[in-house]
C-alpha cells in the first residue's frame, strides 16, 4: 500500500491467534499506539483448531515431569478464571466456558492407584476421585469400566474467546502482510507461528533463533450423542485420546479428539485416525456406537520456538529477542497470559513509553473471524 510516511505506531503486532490478540489487549490496556495485522482471519490457525482445555498439569504429572518451569502451568487456570470473571489482565466475561470439568479415565487393571495419588499430590483439590454412582449417566452407559477423576480443567469456547479479545480493539486490527508495508515502531512483535520464520529471513534473523512443526491431525465425529470432556489414560504421557464437544453451526454436537489419536502427520491417511478413534472407543467406551457417524480429520501443526541456545522447552510458551523484534511462541493456548507477561517485561526493562498518541488505522483493510473447524472441514460418512 502506497502512503506518503510510513506506517507509525508503538509497537506492531503481525499474528492475530491468541498470542497477537492478548498482547494487543495487554498493549491497550496501558495505552500504547498499537496495531496488529493479520494476513488470512482472525483467531486463524492453531488458535481456532484449539480444543479450548486450560491445562492444569495432567500430562506432567503423567509424565512425571512436574518439576522446573513445568510448575508454572498449575498457575495458569486461576489466570484465565479471573479474566473470565472480568477480574484479569484482559477481559473475558463474555465468553462461554463449555465445561468446567474433565474426566480423566483411568481402564480397570491399568496402574489406577499410582495415577491417583500422583494426581492428588500434583494436582490437590483440582482433581478428586469420583465414586460409581457419582459418574455422569454418559459414561455409564458406555459401559466404562475403571476409575474416573473429575479435574478441574475448564474448557472454553475458542470462538468465543477470540472476538471477546479482538471486539473492543477491532479498530487495531487490520488486514495486511507486515512484509509488504513500509512501517516504524519502536517494537514489532511476531505471533504468526509458522509465519515468524518467513518473517525472520526477511529481517536477516533466521540464524538467530528456530522454531519446529509438531503435526498433528485432530479428528471429528459427529452427530456426538451426549456431551464429553475426557481424557483417554494410556500407558503413555500422552492420553490416548482427548476429547471435547462443540457445537456446530447448525447446532449438530461435534466430538473433536486429540491425544495420541492425533499425532500423526498431516499427510497420513485419514482413515488411520477414523480407526484410531473407533479402537479409543471401544476400549474405553464400548457402548458408544460410532457407525452411523460422520467422521473429518484436521490437519495442523503446533510451532514452537526454542527457549535457548541449547535446548528446546516443550510445551512452554517462547520469546526470542533480536534487534527491535520479538519473535513469540505460545505453543498452547493455555500459555496466553505467561506469554504475556514475558512479552511486558520486556518492554518495560527496556523502558518502552507510550506515545500518547492513537492512529486511525480505517485505511487499512478490516479482516474477517476465522471459522471453526468443524464448520470448514470435509465431512464423510462411514461406509
Amino acid at each position: 500500500m502506497s502512503r506518503e510516511k510510513p506506517l507509525q505506531a508503538d509497537v506492531i503486532i503481525a499474528g492475530a491467534g491468541i498470542a497477537g490478540l492478548w498482547i494487543l489487549n495487554l498493549l491497550k490496556r496501558r495505552g500504547y499506539n498499537a496495531l496488529l495485522l493479520e494476513t488470512d482471519h482472525i483467531g486463524g490457525g492453531q488458535t481456532i483448531a484449539a480444543q479450548g482445555i486450560i491445562h492444569s498439569g495432567l500430562k506432567y504429572m503423567l509424565a512425571e515431569k512436574m518439576t522446573g518451569p513445568a510448575r508454572s502451568l498449575a498457575d495458569m487456570p486461576q489466570r484465565w478464571r479471573e479474566a473470565l470473571a472480568g477480574k484479569g489482565e484482559v477481559d473475558l466475561s463474555a465468553v462461554n466456558v463449555a465445561a468446567g470439568t474433565q474426566h480423566l479415565l483411568i481402564p480397570k487393571g491399568f496402574t489406577g492407584g499410582f495415577l491417583k495419588t500422583m494426581a492428588e499430590k500434583t494436582l490437590g483439590d483440582s482433581v478428586r476421585e469420583m465414586a460409581p454412582d457419582l459418574w455422569p449417566l454418559s459414561l455409564k452407559s458406555a459401559g466404562f469400566k475403571g476409575s474416573v477423576l473429575a479435574m478441574n480443567e475448564t474448557v472454553l469456547d475458542v470462538p468465543a474467546v477470540i472476538r471477546a479479545l479482538a471486539e473492543p480493539y477491532r479498530h487495531c486490527i487490520r488486514k495486511a502482510d507486515i512484509n509488504d508495508l513500509e512501517a516504524e515502531a519502536e517494537v514489532f512483535i511476531f505471533t504468526a507461528a509458522a509465519g515468524n520464520e518467513k518473517i525472520a529471513k526477511r529481517r536477516g534473523h533466521e540464524k538467530k533463533l528456530k522454531s519446529r512443526a509438531r503435526p498433528l491431525l485432530m479428528g471429528m465425529l459427529k452427530p456426538a450423542p451426549f456431551s464429553l470432556f475426557t481424557h483417554l489414560v494410556g500407558a503413555s504421557e500422552k492420553p490416548v485420546a482427548t476429547v471435547t464437544t462443540h457445537k456446530a453451526a447448525d447446532g449438530t454436537l461435534v466430538w473433536y479428539v486429540g491425544g495420541q489419536v492425533a499425532e500423526r502427520p498431516g499427510d497420513s491417511n485419514p482413515g488411520d485416525v477414523l480407526q484410531a478413534m473407533k479402537d479409543a472407543f471401544k476400549k474405553y467406551m464400548p457402548g458408544v456406537d460410532l457407525g452411523g457417524m460422520e467422521w473429518a480429520v484436521l490437519p495442523i501443526d503446533r510451532v514452537e520456538g526454542q527457549g535457548g541456545a541449547k535446548a528446546w522447552l516443550p510445551d512452554m510458551p517462547t520469546v526470542r529477542a533480536v534487534d527491535d523484534c520479538l519473535y513469540c511462541w505460545p505453543t498452547k493456548l493455555t500459555f496466553a497470559p505467561m506469554l504475556g507477561d514475558m512479552v511486558m517485561d520486556h518492554l518495560e526493562k527496556n523502558g518502552l513509553q507510550s506515545s500518547c498518541h492513537q492512529s486511525d488505522w480505517s485505511f487499512l483493510p478490516e479482516v474477517d473471524y476465522a471459522l471453526p473447524p468443524w464448520d470448514k472441514v470435509k465431512w464423510i460418512k462411514q461406509d
